[in-house]
Order: C-alpha cells, then sequence, then structure tokens
C-alpha cells in the first residue's frame, strides 16, 4: 500500500486515485477491504488499520474517534448525551454508541471503528460546546451541563416525578450548577424548565 495513503487521517476514492489509475480504485479498496488493511468509515470514505494502529489511545474519549465523529462523519457537529456524560462520570452505565449532535438529518453509521449516531437539534440550540485538541486531532464536545440538556430535550419518555430522575442515577455533584442554571435558560424550553425543577432537587 503507498506510504502517503497509510499518513492519511482518511481519505476518499478521489485521494487513492491521484496514486493509482482511477480504474483500479474500487478494485483495490474491495480487495484492501477484504484483508482488513482498509476499513471503511462510510460511503466513499476509508481509513487504513496501520494508521489507526498508530494512533490508539487509552481514553475516555478517543481523539482520533471524536475528530472522525465531528469532522468527517458529521460536519458540523459536537460530541454530546450519554457519552460525554459517561466520559465525565456522571451516568455509570457504559456507553458504546458516539452520538453526535448536528442540525442535519438523524443517522446511524456502525464501520470496524465502533458505532456512531448522528441526531438532529433545531439551529436554536447548536451551542454549549467547545474546541477539544488533543495531539494533532481537534474535535467539538459539549459542556457536561449541555449534554444533560440535550439529553433530556431528546429524549421522549420522561415522567415528570421525583423518583423517575432519581432512577437516572446521576452523579449530579460531578456538574456546574451555574452553568447548567445558565443554560436551562438559554435552552427556554418548559420541558428543560421541568426537568432543572426535579434536577434541583437531587443536588
Amino acid at each position: 500500500m503507498d506510504k502517503q495513503i497509510e499518513k492519511m487521517l482518511y481519505f476518499t476514492n478521489q485521494d487513492l486515485a491521484k496514486f493509482m489509475n482511477p480504474i483500479s480504485v474500487n478494485t483495490f479498496l474491495e480487495r484492501e477491504t477484504k484483508k482488513g488493511n482498509i476499513i471503511r468509515l462510510k460511503r466513499g470514505i476509508y481509513t487504513t488499520k496501520a494508521k489507526r494502529t498508530e494512533i490508539q489511545i487509552d481514553r475516555e474519549i478517543d481523539p482520533y474517534l471524536a475528530y472522525l465523529a465531528t469532522n468527517i462523519l458529521t460536519s458540523p457537529s459536537y460530541l454530546s448525551l450519554e457519552w460525554v456524560l459517561f466520559a465525565h462520570n456522571i451516568i455509570v452505565e457504559n456507553v458504546y454508541t458516539m452520538t453526535a449532535i448536528t442540525t442535519k438529518n438523524r443517522s446511524k453509521i456502525t464501520n470496524k471503528l465502533g458505532r456512531f449516531e448522528r441526531r438532529n437539534i433545531s439551529d436554536d440550540l447548536f451551542w454549549g460546546f467547545e474546541t477539544k485538541k488533543v495531539g494533532d486531532f481537534i474535535y467539538y464536545q459539549a459542556y457536561p451541563e449541555k449534554a444533560l440538556l440535550d439529553y433530556l430535550r431528546l429524549k421522549k419518555d420522561i415522567a415528570f416525578e421525583e423518583n423517575y430522575f432519581e432512577e437516572l442515577r446521576l452523579e449530579i455533584e460531578r456538574l456546574n450548577f451555574k452553568r447548567l442554571t445558565q443554560f436551562v435558560r438559554k435552552f427556554n424550553k418548559k420541558k428543560i424548565d421541568k426537568c432543572f425543577t426535579y434536577l434541583s432537587k437531587l443536588k
């Protein structure tokens, strides 16, 4: 395999056509994917096993996957919901799907690197995230308080009862309540206001 390809964080069919006969690209991709040397991220976008192995990092949020999720698989988007809450130890159950929030349509992608989901919110709620940089990787991630509000906003089966919020088993003390209060006001949604009333009782 061309060493220039192995250096890329990801590549497309068009990138391969720069290094080989365009007619051979699909045949090459099919062969190398079957061998496991190339990993298909989504239609027309790939990475190499060598690159994935090279940058494997043991941390709560893998910066390479976060980079792919918020820049390549879905853009613009930011990580949120259970993935961020788990990374901040606000929920205790393991999370296996990396979820990005976007203003685009909802979708799911499963590949050899993991499971990725895209959830949709309106333009006026696309805020409350920060730019993260780990090594060469830049990605976008919700503040834990916004991740919680996104989660509650998108959750359909909320019972507005004290027991319901207790059973969520949130490590509420890990939240910045000053920031949470500001975000609730900015949300300006009755559903979120009601949730905040119950969350405040858990402090």
